[in-house]
């Protein structure tokens, strides 16, 4: 039952992940964090090996579970970018290394009452428009696209219509039976 919630979940949330278009996605499962659901964990990560994606939960408490699935070779990549990187840098996180960075979010996360915005970093939006939020907040952004935007709005809305046209797909392909497998593509 958890692994066809959590597969329903993913795809309703990070179709975009899955296909490859986008390096990570966060999503909620409304459930404390339990064995079901960690052996659920393993078994997407298991049958997605060799395909570049890794699911991991962030945050925990007695009604939800917070997930992250991202593609750890675009979490590099990303990182590359020197305004990304350099703000990273000034917050203390390592990023020499993606994946201590994730690691590094999660501990900060769980010590933190608040939501820690550097998480568009970790999902793949543009520094300009994380820096943007994180800096000036919600008020001063350009326009909302899957994103709060504050520089390339063309873009933030050609790649908030090529998300929104992969979830539709992946959704109408898991109604119709598609397995969770199948539509984890390995980049």
């Amino acid at each position: 039952m958890i692994a066809s919630r959590l597969a329903e979940l993913l795809v309703r949330h990070s179709s975009p992940t899955l296909a490859g278009i986008k390096t990570g996605s966060l999503f909620s499962l409304p459930q404390c964090f339990n064995d079901d659901l960690k052996e659920a964990i393993v078994q997407f990560n298991c049958s997605s090996k060799g395909k570049n994606i890794c699911l991991i939960p962030v945050r925990s408490d007695k009604n939800r579970t917070l997930l992250y699935v991202y593609r750890p070779s675009f979490l590099k990549q990303d990182f590359r970018c020197a305004k990304c990187r350099n703000y990273l840098e000034k917050l203390g996180y390592p990023v020499e290394k993606a994946v201590a960075c994730v690691r590094e979010y999660i501990d900060r996360l769980s010590k933190s009452d608040e939501f820690l915005h550097e998480i568009g970093f970790f999902l793949g939006y543009p520094a300009d428009d994380v820096i943007g939020f994180i800096e000036h907040g919600p008020k001063c952004a350009k326009c909302k696209s899957a994103w709060l935007v504050y520089s390339d709005i063309a873009g933030a809305k050609r790649k908030s219509r090529a998300y929104r046209t992969c979830q539709k797909i992946y959704m109408a392909n898991w109604r119709q039976g598609k397995s969770i497998e199948s539509l984890t593509v390995a980049v």
